[in-house]
């Protein structure tokens, strides 16, 4: 078989990916509108962001720094796998 047959057309977005920037905003704006009248949705209250906040900023400290050459999630796996 030749190239030329083994080559697909190239396909067309689908989905959000064909909707433009302004309809896809429009969209997720509608769904949250209707997840707060439906009461599923969240409001974070100054407290809750700050201690969220708190959480987050004590976790990065505790973790040793990574060297640029390593990601934290290769750093520390055994060699035999």
């Amino acid at each position: 078989m030749t190239d030329s047959q083994d080559q697909k057309p190239p396909r067309k977005p689908r989905g959000f990916a064909a909707m433009g920037p302004e309809f896809q905003r429009e969209i997720a704006a509608q769904g949250g509108r209707a997840a707060h009248r439906l009461g599923k949705a969240h409001r974070f209250t100054s407290q809750e962001a700050r201690a969220a906040a708190t959480k987050r900023h004590a976790a990065r400290r505790s973790q040793p720094a990574a060297s640029p050459e390593s990601s934290p999630a290769t750093a520390e796996q055994p060699k035999d796998r």
